[in-house]
């Protein structure tokens, strides 16, 4: 074999290679999973859902009325358990991701995430800020729990 056939030969090897390369990137295609290359990593991207009955949670929706005194509270001074958040504030026609410096305001629609355990102290919570604001824990624990005990009577133990 001579040079030039030599030549030919890697030639008709390289174009064959590139060929095949070409229609295993076309057959391919659709069948690989998505990545984005940024620099020298490749990051893969696999995105999935689960309903809230899998994630054993509870999406509650509430609104911020004309009454409530959770208009001007920040999101963090809900103080709410472990395991819940506010997770998305409608205000009009925008949607915010909120932040614990988020303030509510009136009309805001607001959805909270909690584990379904929590659900009653989430809403205990949220009823409690809305009708005593920011320091809902302080004036509960002054407001008495009976009218008895409004006047000082105390009940004798039974």
């Amino acid at each position: 074999m001579g040079a030039a056939e030599v030549e030919l030969a890697v030639a008709v090897g390289m174009l064959c290679a590139a060929i095949g390369f070409a229609i295993g990137l076309a057959v391919g295609r659709g069948r690989q999973p998505r990545w984005a290359e940024k620099g020298s990593f490749v990051h893969k991207v696999s995105i999935g859902f689960a309903t809230l009955d899998r994630l054993d949670a509870v999406l509650l929706r509430f609104e911020v009325e004309p009454e409530s005194r959770l208009a001007g509270v920040e999101v963090d001074e809900l103080r709410l358990p472990a395991g819940a958040a506010i997770s998305l504030v409608t205000r009009g026609r925008d949607a915010l991701v909120p932040t614990g410096r988020t303030t509510f305001r009136e009309g805001d629609q607001v959805l909270a995430v909690a584990a379904r355990d929590q659900v009653g102290e989430v809403e205990d919570r949220l009823r409690a800020v809305s009708r005593y604001g920011r320091l809902a824990g302080w004036y509960e624990s002054l407001e008495p729990s009976t009218s008895a005990e409004a006047f000082g009577v105390r009940r004798s133990a039974a």
